[in-house]
């Protein structure tokens, strides 16, 4: 029987403990469970930002997750209240496969996120809307001219988030 991974060691309400962060991660992440025990920890406010960030660790250090995993992974999406742990979902966003059948609702949640008043998370919501196109070429109609069009309006570092996109399509086309 898998052993659960425990978080409440962690400095959970705060991420600045880096080093602990990720002795943790090094030490529990070849685990079978560890992924899934994170999607259950992430449900709870008060673990969102550690476990998130985690998650987006294991992704970003070239792993894969379970199909089964995914859809977990987007219903955090509705759930998650910190800034910081939305901008992890974000950054995670395109390692998950987004069935159509939850297209629409991922549209309509990140353009909710593009009038954030943070400059990061609006950024990722932009790029999540990229994303969600290149997968379901539906929503290309929709989202580039709303790219070009808020490209001017934007911070300079969101600019640069919302050029490169706009690169990256023309590349592909």
């Amino acid at each position: 029987m898998p052993t659960k991974i425990r978080i409440d060691t962690l400095e959970i309400r705060s991420t600045s403990n880096l080093d602990e962060l990720e002795r943790f991660y090094c030490q529990n992440q070849q685990k079978v469970d560890f992924i899934d025990n994170l999607l259950e920890l992430a449900t709870l406010p008060e673990s969102q930002k550690v476990t998130t960030w985690m998650i987006k660790r294991f992704l970003q250090d070239g792993n894969d997750i379970a199909p089964s995993q995914h859809a977990p992974i987007l219903d955090l999406l509705q759930v998650v209240y910190h800034w910081e742990a939305k901008l992890h979902l974000l950054q995670i966003l395109q390692y998950i496969n987004i069935p159509k059948s939850r297209t629409e609702e991922i549209r309509i949640l990140l353009m909710n996120w593009i009038v954030e008043k943070n400059k990061f998370l609006r950024a990722w919501a932009y790029h999540g809307l990229h994303y969600l196109q290149s997968g379901h070429p539906q929503y290309k109609e929709k989202i580039i001219p709303l790219l070009n069009e808020v490209y001017p309006k934007e911070v300079p570092s969101v600019k640069a988030r919302i050029r490169k996109l706009l690169v990256e399509d023309e590349w592909q086309n």
